[in-house]
């Protein structure tokens, strides 16, 4: 194949074919292979066609033969430009000599393009394009020929070296041409095994053959050199391997030196079948890597590497940056999968591949931010669009190759565009910068209260009574310590007041004796003996007042979920009558009878699994596989919904799950990389016996982001869902109601998150072939019980009032009773004795007084 046709003969039809360009919208052209030429010598087995590296001229190919009269042929078939497709000279001669036929038979047009060299077992010709003449010389290289390439300075011949009379092994000699002067001549030969170091046990390290010229399909050779870079490829296909070697000086004897070797395993052979160059710089290489079994030659798989040779050298440990057929570049309907033959165009990067029936695959070189599609109908590729999130700056047969991370390709094309804020979601093959907000999860509160400190309505009223926190202003507003001591400031201002009414006024006074009178009729404590009894009784009204206030509002904080506003009547505006306890129960298949509607709600919700692909390249239309897993049988489950979200980097599939116990697989085709996945469970709400079992709504998911950037998903995944029952109880406030029951599912996801995602390379892009989700969802053998319970119930609390205000009363009567008979004597006894003491003192005194009349009298002198 060369710029203006591509040519292979079909022996089985007896015709070649010709595609003429341009390739893109080929003109095809057929000649029959018994077409007799010039000299009425009529084909019937043609060993090989090839065609120059590049043509200006018209087009032509050159071809070997053997006719029917068993005689060796070279001709050749140019191509007219008369106005009809397929018009053409064909020109042919037969190799002089009583030569028999020859099974090793490789020619090889010269870098001019002048003429075409053929090496044989026998002989060795050159036939000038311009004259028709053949010349022929008797063969006497060291070898028996098996491919061949020509540079302008030098060639390559490889082919098998008899070095003992039962024993030949491959090798390989450098060669000079003259033209039709002088027969070709060789500088040096070299054994390729010297560069070969197979184990012992390898069957490889002891193959030979008897004969050198004893012709096998399983001893053909493939050589290619590439003029710029002095680089030589030499496949090996009994060897299962293809040697490099360097062109150092070509003017020298010893020109050649061995760089490196890459085989394809053991045990297996036809690695290097056909090896070529896919650029003229010698830069990449393009490989024939079939595999067959060494014991019987049985075909096992055929592909094509690609391999980056200036980058990444080449040796055992060197990866392909492209192999054919993959996931995203598919054998065509027309092709057979077992290839036989590869060329290429080092010059415009076309390859054409031929299966062992002859039809070719022909993959063209596609322009800059486009990749070849080979799974159509058609012998030839189609140039398509790069597929988002990847990009390719060049014109190539390859892939497109993915954005690195901080990169995205939302269409996909020549370049990838850099990610402008750093806390965007930008991984490997990114199709667009996503904000944190996309990768949000839904998180349900499941969460129970626990029950207070202080579960004793006892201790609470107490509390609540007799406490009063100065930090906080709502705190001192809502105690009853701040009201009480507010009456009794009051109550001090009126005890004052009498007081100082007594001293000025000690005899009658209507006001006072009228107050002191109603005093004593509020006295609940000393039961209308004492005026400041009712003082005091007030406050103790305004406390037991605030105990009922408080025991009414905090009845009546219950159940938690019926209570929409704080606790305004207490310090702690969080307080609930309510008390919780947690337990684990067993599941068991028929519960008690008042709880078992609960349980049929939740048995009988219907899921539906979300599974969002978070900045991926898989659209809706892509033919994604969601199966459930009997048995090992699959049966394939609906996709009910699906929807793209943010600029189509994010898809999100709806499956309708048909159990709450099962194993699926969602199957992702081709190479496209998934960034992140997020899976999530939704159920509707249900309710029986007007709202007495209500099942909640369930809606929630979970993310799985990889830790590095430069990751993807791995190409299959488990994940396990553990659905535990939560059920709660909310026992009646009255002892005469009827318990409440809620009850939801609490999804959990358990996962090895080391193994989820992957590093991704240029050289495990192309491998991936699916990704594939497994999903194991299962029930829980236990199920979490919430009960809720009131602290208070209404009689309890009707009997804690009363039992608190009898406890206040007796408290102050106590009070009381101990001032009146400690405090109030104590009093008077002190106050009696200071009076006396007093009295005393004024007596002395005035004696004294009396007894010194004088004694207070100022002297004048």
């Amino acid at each position: 194949m060369n710029n203006q046709l591509i040519v292979y003969a079909n022996n089985f039809n007896y015709e070649y074919v010709v595609y003429f360009a341009p390739f893109t919208a080929p003109e095809l052209c057929t000649v029959n292979i018994t077409d007799l030429g010039t000299n009425d010598i009529q084909c019937d087995f043609v060993y090989s066609v090839i065609t120059p590296n590049n043509q200006s001229a018209l087009p032509y190919f050159v071809y070997n033969c053997i006719d029917i009269l068993y005689r060796n042929v070279i001709g050749r078939i140019e191509f007219v430009n008369n106005g009809t497709v397929c018009a053409y000279e064909h020109i042919n001669s037969v190799v002089p000599g009583n030569y028999s036929t020859q099974d090793n038979f490789v020619i090889i047009i010269d870098t001019n393009g002048t003429g075409v060299y053929a090496f044989a077992d026998d002989f060795i010709t050159y036939y000038d394009f311009g004259t028709l003449a053949i010349n022929v010389w008797s063969n006497t290289l060291p070898i028996s020929p098996r491919a061949i390439d020509l540079t302008t300075n030098y060639g390559v011949l490889a082919g098998y070296c008899q070095t003992t009379p039962l024993q030949a092994f491959e090798c390989a000699i450098v060669i000079h041409v003259n033209g039709s002067s002088s027969s070709p001549s060789y500088t040096s030969s070299f054994s390729i095994g010297g560069s070969l170091n197979f184990s012992w046990a390898d069957p490889r390290s002891t193959h030979f053959i008897a004969t050198a010229r004893a012709y096998s399909t399983v001893n053909l050779m493939a050589v290619t050199i590439s003029a710029l870079s002095n680089r030589v490829l030499i496949g090996i296909r009994a060897l299962n391997v293809v040697l490099l070697y360097v062109v150092k000086d070509p003017t020298s004897s010893n020109i050649i030196y061995p760089v490196s070797t890459r085989q394809n395993g053991l045990n297996r052979m036809g690695f290097g079948r056909s090896v070529a160059w896919l650029d003229n710089q010698g830069k990449k290489s393009v490989m024939l890597a079939n595999q067959y079994n060494y014991a019987d030659n049985s075909w096992i798989s055929s592909a094509i590497h690609i391999y980056d040779i200036e980058s990444d050298g080449f040796t055992d440990q060197t990866q392909p940056i492209l192999i054919y057929p993959n996931s995203q570049q598919m054998i065509g309907p027309l092709m057979n999968p077992s290839f036989i033959r590869l060329v290429s165009n080092p010059i415009l990067g076309h390859i054409a591949i031929f299966d062992m029936s002859g039809d070719p695959s022909i993959i063209l070189s596609a322009p800059p931010g486009f990749y070849p599609a080979t799974d159509r109908p058609s012998y030839f590729s189609t140039s398509v669009p790069c597929i988002p999130g990847t990009y390719r700056s060049y014109a190539s047969i390859e892939l497109c190759s993915p954005c690195q991370n901080g990169t995205m390709s939302n269409l996909g094309g020549i370049n990838c565009n850099v990610c402008s804020d750093p806390d965007m979601f930008c991984p490997y093959g990114a199709v667009e910068a996503l904000l944190p907000s996309a990768l949000e999860t839904i998180e349900q509160e499941q969460d129970y209260p626990e029950s207070p400190e202080t579960t004793v309505f006892d201790d609470l009223l107490m509390q609540n009574m007799f406490s009063c926190n100065t930090n906080s202003l709502h705190c001192v507003v809502v105690s009853p310590i701040t009201w009480v001591l507010l009456v009794i400031s009051f109550g001090s201002f009126v005890l004052v007041a009498m007081g100082i009414s007594t001293i000025i006024c000690p005899g009658v006074h209507p006001t006072r004796d009228k107050a002191k009178a109603i005093f004593k009729k509020m006295d609940l404590i000393g039961e209308g003996e004492l005026w400041i009894g009712g003082l005091v009784s007030v406050a103790v009204v305004v406390l037991v007042m605030f105990a009922y206030y408080f025991s009414n509002a905090y009845y009546y904080q219950y159940p938690i979920e019926n209570v929409v506003s704080e606790s305004s009547f207490a310090c702690d505006t969080s307080m609930r009558n309510a008390k919780f306890t947690t337990s684990i129960q067993m599941s068991k298949p028929q519960q008690a009878k008042d709880i078992q509607p609960i349980f049929d709600l939740l048995n009988a919700q219907s899921f539906t699994l979300i599974i969002d692909l978070i900045n991926t390249a898989f659209i809706c239309s892509d033919p994604i596989l969601v199966q459930r897993i009997i048995s090992y049988a699959f049966i394939n489950l609906s996709i009910s919904s699906c929807t793209m979200q943010y600029n189509n980097s994010i898809v999100s599939l709806s499956v309708v799950l048909p159990s709450h116990n099962m194993n699926m697989q969602v199957t992702l085709p081709g190479l496209k990389t998934v960034g992140a996945v997020r899976l999530g469970l939704t159920g509707p709400a249900a309710t029986y016996e007007n709202g007495r079992y209500t099942l909640l709504t369930l809606n929630t998911s979970s993310i799985f982001i990889p830790t590095s950037l430069s990751s993807v998903l791995a190409t299959s995944t488990d994940y396990t869902l553990q659905l535990s029952q939560i059920v709660n109880q909310t026992d009646p406030l009255n002892v005469d109601g009827s318990a409440k029951y809620s009850a939801t599912w609490f999804p959990t996801f358990t996962v090895r998150a080391d193994e989820l995602f992957t590093e991704q390379t240029r050289y495990s892009f192309f491998q991936r072939t699916q990704t594939n989700l497994s999903i194991t969802i299962a029930e829980n053998v236990y199920y979490v019980k919430n009960q809720q319970q009131p602290i208070a119930r209404q009689s309890e609390v009707i009997f804690h009032n009363l039992l608190f205000t009898i406890v206040v009363l007796e408290l102050f009567g106590l009070f009381f009773l101990v001032c009146k008979l400690l405090v109030v004597p104590l009093v008077r006894i002190l106050h009696a004795r200071f009076h006396r003491y007093h009295t005393r003192n004024q007596i002395n005194t005035k004696k004294n007084d009396d007894a010194n009349p004088e004694s207070t009298a100022i002297p004048l002198d």
